[in-house]
Parts: C-alpha cells; structure tokens; sequence
C-alpha cells in the first residue's frame, strides 16, 4: 500500500494537466489528492517507471469483505483505471503503448479474490484486461459537450427541462453553499424517503465535500424558497477538463417545484466557466436516466472490469444459483 509519504510525492505526478490524444485516461477521481480525500490516504497503486519517471499507474483500494480481499474503488469515486502518460505517434503503436502497459499494471496487482473497478469512459478498449482473463459488463452515462456557449446549450435541452428550469425560477433562488451538513442530511433524505438507509458513512462524503471545496475543485449548491425550505442541493467536482454531478438530494414534499433541474442548469452554466464537459455521472435506474436525458446530452458508455480467484468466483455462481430458485436477483460485481 502507499504510504503517506510516497502518496505526498505522487500528489505532484498527476495534478490535472492536459491528456490529449489516444491515450485519454487521465481522470481527476485517479489523482492522489482525490484518493486521499476519498480514503483518508488508505489506498495502493501499481506503477511501471521508465528512467524514474512514472509511465503508467493504476490505483486501487483494498477493502476486506467476509474476510475476502477485494480491489476496488472507493466510495463517491464513479470511474478510476490505469493512468498511462501520453505520448505521440501512429494510432496503432500507441495501442500497443498501452496493451503492453496494462498487462504490466496488471501482473503487479497484489493477490486478491475480487479486483472491480469502472474504467474511466474514455479507455473505451478493455483488450487488454480480456486478454489477462478479466470479465466485463458496460454500464452508461451521459455527458454534455462544449458548454461553454451557455445559450447554444440551452437551445439543447429538451423542451421538457426547459419548462421545468423557467418554472423553478419563478419560486426558487440558487446558491452557493459550505454547508456540508445540509448536503449530507439532504442526501441522507433521499434514500430514507424511499425507505432505505444510506449506502455510505456520512463522515467519508463530509470528507470528500470539505476537501473538494478547499482545493478549488468543488462547488455545492442548494435550492430554497422565500420561507427558507430547502428543496434540493447537489454537489459538483471538477477540474480543466470536466464537471461531474457527484452527490445530489431533494426533499419530496417539494417535488414538483422543478428545483433539481434548476440545480443541474446552474452546475451546468457555471462548469461552463471551468471545464470542457459535464459528466451527468450516469445512472442505470430508470427515473433518473430519463431525468437526465432531458437534458439531451450524449449517452456515453463505459467498462466495469472485474476478475476473480477461484474459492470467491465458485461462491458467487452458488450464490446466484440459490437466488435464482427463489426469484431473487443475481449478486452483480
């Protein structure tokens, strides 16, 4: 595992620069410094260095389940992968570059009984994991492009949003906010409105808030009205080249105000002023998928990659095998 001061000299590789061409697979959510936010520097990489400068990386997190090891990526991180410095040349040898690169990174993991990890969109070419015996499933997101010219991007949205962002701004104000306990709690209200608790430790998305905004790469944001109800907020992480909708909630008993869409619009109109893209972060639930989409973005695919010992794997099938004789879902990786 990185320690803390291997993870201080590595925070210096990688601060966001530009990744141009075929390599694409640069990410802020690979950045030392967004690891450890989101572990509290509890986080490994593999690397392959040549003449001692780093040329590839792939940073995961170790989590221990049901006294299995597991590689993973931790929670509020929505995409990670291997990182490969970019480099110039003819498509087909910078394929190569990264072929090799990768299954390199790979026989360096430690051994584990699960690695999974959602590869960033733009390494759209999981050859290599194949090729190392690793499984797939593809899952989507949505992403806008070239916002900078706000009013081309608002002739864009459906005629639906639209409707719903004029409707909410007859009613509801937008600002910025450093209330990180309001976000949380309205976050929190979401999952218990639908009867569930919430999925994640509150102190870890407190940590990644507050340390997003005190470094220049957050923004939260919330939604009230003239009696000061608070009807929705939602958090955005960023850097030059994307804007992702991370973490958002809203309060049902103020539904129908069209609050989360205006949220979206503002976070969508200010990322304009920072970044290439905004990253909807994606969502295979169906309300919130076709929530997004009215916002006419492009549907973007991306890999989930996963691979595992022998002892986890033979669990697993008997597992699914026994849910499925009494109508249960499969246990997904």
């Amino acid at each position: 595992m990185a320690d803390r001061d291997e993870q201080r000299q590595n925070a210096n590789l990688q601060q966001p620069t530009q990744d141009t061409g075929l390599s694409g697979s640069y990410c802020l959510f690979q950045d030392p410094w967004w690891l450890n936010l989101a572990t509290n520097g509890d986080w490994g990489e593999v690397k392959v260095e040549n003449s001692g400068n780093i040329i590839a990386r792939l940073p995961f997190q170790l989590k221990r389940r049901y006294g299995f090891k597991v590689l993973t990526q931790p929670h509020f991180t929505p995409y990670m992968g291997p990182w490969f410095r970019p480099t110039s040349g003819k498509e087909t040898r910078q394929w190569s570059y990264q072929y090799s690169l990768t299954s390199e990174l790979l026989s360096r993991l430690p051994r584990c009984d699960l690695f999974c990890q959602t590869l960033w969109p733009e390494l759209a070419n999981w050859l290599p994991f194949y090729w190392s015996g690793f499984g797939q499933t593809t899952g989507y997101t949505y992403w806008l492009t070239n916002i900078q010219d706000v009013q081309a991007v608002w002739k864009r949205l459906t005629t639906s949003a639209r409707g719903e962002i004029r409707k909410a701004e007859r009613t509801i104000t937008i600002a910025p906010s450093n209330d990180v306990d309001r976000l949380c709690d309205i976050y929190e209200r979401t999952f218990f409105q639908q009867g569930k608790p919430a999925p994640y430790n509150r102190k870890i998305l407190l940590r990644i808030a507050e340390g997003a905004m005190r470094t220049g790469h957050g923004r939260i944001t919330q939604a009230q009205d003239k009696e000061g109800n608070v009807h929705a907020a939602i958090l955005i992480v960023f850097d030059h080249r994307m804007a992702h909708y991370l973490v958002g909630g809203s309060d049902n008993r103020f539904r129908s105000s069209g609050a989360v869409s205006l949220l979206i619009w503002d976070a969508i109109r200010f990322a304009g002023q920072h970044s290439l893209t905004f990253d909807f972060e994606g969502s295979m639930v169906t309300n919130i998928e076709r929530f997004f989409r009215s916002f006419n973005p492009t549907l973007v695919p991306y890999n989930r990659v996963y691979k595992t010992g022998n002892v986890f794997g033979s669990l697993m099938h008997l597992r699914n095998a026994a849910a499925a004789l009494i109508g249960k879902p499969p246990l997904r990786i």
